[in-house]
Formats: structure tokens, C-alpha cells, sequence
């Protein structure tokens, strides 16, 4: 049996999918499924040997053609696949699935119609305010193309219920599984603190780096940013304007970005919208305290004052008092880190996620 995964990102790239899909593949391969995956990648990014083949599309080129060439690659590789799982470029996948029936299986870890129109200044509103109000007619165009792609493939999974209620409303009708993301157990090691603050993120304005970096000035600490985007560039003038000290240590591949959580004291996400961050999970299994915005998906996963602290960025001064208050209390720094681990372990578990992912790919579809 043959699986197709894929994915609009692919490490060494930071995110979800880049980190989830090496995973399931590992996961399927050791199942006796053979696996192939189909990505993005910028054209000057290095290619990655993995154990199976990793077709790469270039991601800054043309969109028009670069859609077609990635539907051309897809429709190629799916006469010779079981299964095709999808974290992404789900209407390039959608539009093969017409063609070639598949089982299939989508996980959408966020709303692409809000992401984007973020990203490109479209909409200063939340995520939840973009999915109550009316929109324009861009965006219910790129919704309903959305909504028909998802309603192509057998089942969809995704890991907030916020984020269930959300794809239910938009119309899709298929079967919606909640499975929260897991992370793999990280073995302990000693703590060599070169960082206050530690973010692992792609650069996009939702992400709300610039009000790390500020607050990061106002609180004299040493951040580290873990990444790359469209934001690069305005957050390091931005570290230079406000006198903000920040190592923008870049796209790192999966061992360097744990190296460099162990050499933080604390980690920060403070995002208008996370599904179930793999980010913020990797973090809490390698033992760190966190400080993240109080969106569902975060409040889903840290309990304030328990495992970390949960800042509301609408108050004044929130997020600056927090990191001044956490990173001079010694005993609640060791507190939230150790809570968190045991969090991690007890409710995180990434094999029993892939298992549930494995199956609703693999074994109810060939049953």
C-alpha cells in the first residue's frame, strides 16, 4: 500500500504541516505503507534526503503556473497511490480527487481565507470576528473554493474544536475528526540559558512579533526569533527603532530549534490565532515555562498561572508585566516548566495521534 502526503510547507521550513508530515510518513512507513510527499519550497531553500522520495515544487514563482504544475505532479503520482493525505494545497488536491478517486484525508490547522487576507493587509480583524462578519466578495470566492476543495476528500481532522465549529460553518459536510496535534517525548538535559525569550514561528503579522519585540525593549530581556516570513524584514528595523535586543536566528532545521529552546529561559506565543501549536507543545515537553495570548487555542492547552501565563494583548502593558514578572521568579519558572512537561506526557502524546491519523488514512478506507 501506497501513501501520497501533502503539504504546503516541509522542513527545514518552521510550522505545523512541516513538522507533522515527516512524522506521519515515519509513522505510515513503519506500518508497512510506503510513502511519497509532494511540498513547497522556496527556490533557493536546500532540498532534504529523506528515507522516501520528496517531490518540491517552487513556491515563488508565478501562481497560476506554479498551481498548475503542482495539480500536473499530483495527478502523476496518485494513479500510483493508495491513500492521499493533505496539510495543505488542499484545492491543487481537491481538483486531482475529481479526476482520481482516493481515500483521502484533509488537516486544516487554521482558516487560509483569514490567513491570507492577514498576511496581505486585507482584514485587521481576529480570526473570530472574520468568521461572524460578511465578506467581501474576494474572500467568499477563495471561502467557497475552499469550502468545495475540503468537501472533496473523505474526511477532515483538525485540532481545536474552535476550529471544528468554524469548518462546519463554512458548509463542509464531511466528516469532521478532532485530533490534537502531539509531540514526541524530548529527553531532559541541562538548561544553558542564552536567550529571556524564545519564539519558534513563522514571520507573519498575525503572529504579533512586533509586540514581542517591543515588549522585549520595554522589559530589557534578550529574545530569540525562530524563522522566517514576509515580516522578517519590518521586525529587524523594528529591533533597531526600539533598541529591541533580538537574535533572528532564521530557518533552523528540527535539532537546532531544540537546542535553542534549551538555551532559553521562557517561550512566548502570542499569535491572534493558533489551532494547536506544535510550536508551543515542543517547548513545554523540552521543560519551558510559556507566555501565550489568550486565544482559544492556546487556552485550550495552557491553564494560567498553572502551566505558564495567558496575557490578554488588548491591556496595557500585559504582556511586558508578565515577562517581567515570570523571569524574576525563580520558583514559577520551575514550576510552569516542570507542569508543562507533565502536561506534554500525559495529554500530548504524539504517537497516539499519529496512530489515530494512520488510521482514519489507512485502515477504515481499506476495510
Amino acid at each position: 500500500m501506497k501513501a501520497l502526503l501533502v503539504s504546503g510547507i516541509y522542513k527545514p521550513e518552521i510550522g505545523g504541516p512541516a513538522t507533522y508530515v515527516p512524522a506521519l510518513a515515519h509513522k505510515l512507513e513503519s506500518s508497512g505503507v510506503s510513502v511519497e510527499v509532494i511540498t513547497l519550497k522556496n527556490s533557493d531553500s536546500k532540498k532534504i534526503i529523506e528515507p522516501w522520495e520528496v517531490n518540491y515544487i517552487n513556491r515563488d514563482q508565478f501562481l497560476p503556473i506554479r498551481f498548475i504544475k503542482t495539480v500536473i505532479t499530483l495527478l502523476g503520482k496518485s494513479k500510483a497511490t493508495n491513500a492521499i493525505f493533505a496539510n495543505g494545497l488542499f484545492q491543487e488536491t481537491a481538483l486531482v480527487l475529481t479526476l482520481i478517486r482516493r481515500s483521502s484525508v484533509a488537516k486544516i490547522v487554521g482558516d487560509p481565507v483569514w490567513e491570507r487576507a492577514s498576511n496581505k493587509g486585507e482584514t485587521t480583524e481576529t480570526i473570530v470576528n472574520f468568521n461572524e462578519q460578511k465578506l467581501t466578495f474576494k474572500h467568499r470566492v477563495q471561502r467557497i473554493f475552499l469550502t468545495w476543495s475540503l468537501n472533496r476528500f473523505d474526511y477532515i481532522t483538525c485540532p481545536s474544536l474552535e476550529l471544528k465549529n468554524f469548518i462546519t460553518k463554512w458548509g463542509v459536510k464531511k466528516p469532521i475528526h478532532f485530533i490534537p496535534n502531539g509531540i514526541e517525548i524530548i529527553p531532559k538535559r541541562q538548561m544553558q540559558p542564552e536567550y529571556d525569550l524564545i519564539s519558534v514561528c513563522r514571520l507573519v503579522k498575525w503572529k504579533n512579533l512586533d509586540k514581542l519585540v517591543i515588549a522585549n525593549a520595554e522589559s530589557k530581556t534578550k529574545l530569540a526569533i525562530v524563522g522566517s516570513g514576509p515580516e522578517e524584514k519590518n521586525l529587524k528595523q523594528l529591533a533597531l527603532t526600539v533598541n529591541s535586543n533580538v537574535s533572528f536566528l532564521g530557518q533552523l532545521d528540527p535539532d537546532q530549534v531544540i537546542d535553542n529552546l534549551f538555551k532559553s529561559k521562557i517561550f512566548v506565543l502570542v499569535s491572534d490565532y493558533e489551532g494547536l501549536s506544535f510550536s508551543l507543545l515542543q517547548a513545554m515537553a523540552c521543560g519551558l515555562p510559556v507566555i501565550v495570548s489568550n486565544v482559544q487555542g492556546n487556552k485550550d492547552v495552557i491553564v494560567n498561572n498553572q502551566d505558564g501565563l495567558v496575557v490578554n494583548l488588548s491591556e496595557k502593558n500585559a504582556l511586558v508585566n508578565s515577562i517581567k514578572n515570570l523571569i524574576k521568579d525563580p520558583l514559577k519558572l520551575s514550576n510552569f516548566g516542570n507542569s508543562a512537561i507533565k502536561k506534554v506526557e500525559s495529554e500530548y502524546s504524539q504517537l497516539k495521534q499519529l496512530s489515530e491519523m494512520a488510521d482514519l488514512l489507512i485502515k477504515k478506507r481499506s476495510s
